[in-house]
């Protein structure tokens, strides 16, 4: 049954609860497909599977070391990860650089410790390619994307946004229980 949402548009009561920040807003991908496992580096240059994993809400956030608001949203999805860690699993993934060393000084000048951290310079798990398509397709920096507790990508936000706003987590709480 359709009703008039926040925004004063028509909403269904299946549709997932509204998300922004001052910027931009959680955009829905319509039909939803399932994230295939890729295999990327991580920090020490070992070959990790990154997979969704049954049962659990994951975000995967794309960003790169130039990027000036990855500087805002990298502490926040790292605060994220320590209070809700165990319930939301929270991979940040580097697009811009294989060089290890550039990316863990960025991430210590940020004092990020806890997220996992990959690399996808060659854009093997998302590009903005139309000839080679990834997964995921990067619009800008930083982009997060969010995988439903079946595997499936169901939408992502653009910018930096605080994954621990009462409306952010109604919606983590919406694709946790679907």
């Amino acid at each position: 049954m359709p009703f008039l949402g926040r925004q004063g548009r028509t909403e269904s009561r299946d549709d997932p609860p509204p998300f922004q920040t001052m910027r931009y807003q959680f955009t829905l991908i319509r039909p939803s497909s399932e994230l295939s496992p890729v295999v990327l580096s991580d920090l020490s240059g070992k070959a990790t599977s990154l997979a969704a994993i049954p049962g659990k809400v994951m975000l995967i956030n794309l960003w790169a070391t130039w990027c000036e608001a990855c500087r805002i949203d990298l502490p926040m999805l790292e605060r994220l990860h320590v209070v809700m860690g165990d319930r939301v699993e929270v991979t940040a993934v580097s697009m811009d650089t294989n060089d290890r060393g550039k990316v863990r000084a960025y991430l210590n000048n940020l004092s990020i410790h806890h997220l996992a951290i990959l690399l996808d310079p060659q854009g093997r798990l998302a590009n903005s390619s139309t000839e080679h398509p990834a997964q995921l397709t990067t619009y800008g920096f930083p982009i997060t994307y969010l995988i439903d507790a079946a595997g499936r990508v169901q939408g992502y936000i653009a910018g930096a946004a605080d994954w621990l706003a009462d409306d952010a987590q109604r919606l983590l709480e919406y694709y946790s229980s679907s």
